[in-house]
């Protein structure tokens, strides 16, 4: 019996302990607005644009400027400022999109074979062909 009861007492002070919880979730000194996702980092960054305080000179991202490089042998890596972009293939061009307007060091490799080495330089919404010939050692 006295078992029970303290079984009950425990539950209670645990429902208790719950509902208290739950009463003290939004009690914060700011309410909470669902639209402000971002809280006040939004706020100042929304701030800072209209501020005009961002670079416009900067050249951006633009999924049309790019390479497109083909190899005799196909099958020869490509290399984009150091960074490997994948391979060439046989029957169609493997394209490298989305480069910011630049210059590019692009380099092919394939084993047997010297290497392609060169400079490009790309403008905006430009894809530039590149047909490596790539000679045997």
């Amino acid at each position: 019996m006295l078992f029970q009861m303290v079984k009950i007492i425990v539950s209670l002070l645990g429902i208790l302990l719950i509902l208290g919880s739950l009463a003290s979730v939004g009690t914060a000194d700011t309410e909470y607005d669902p639209n402000d996702y971002y809280g006040s980092w939004a706020a100042k960054l929304d701030a800072e644009f209209k501020a005009g305080s961002f670079d416009t000179s900067a050249p951006k991202y633009d999924p049309n400027t790019g390479f497109s490089i083909t190899s005799t042998p196909p099958g020869a890596e490509i290399f984009v400022n150091g960074a490997n972009e994948g391979i060439t293939r046989s029957l169609k061009a493997k394209e490298i999109l989305g480069l910011i307007p630049g210059e590019y060091n692009v380099t092919l490799s394939f084993p047997g074979y010297s290497d392609f080495a060169g400079n490009f330089t790309v403008n905006e919404s430009e894809i530039k062909n590149i047909e490596a010939v790539l000679t045997l050692i």
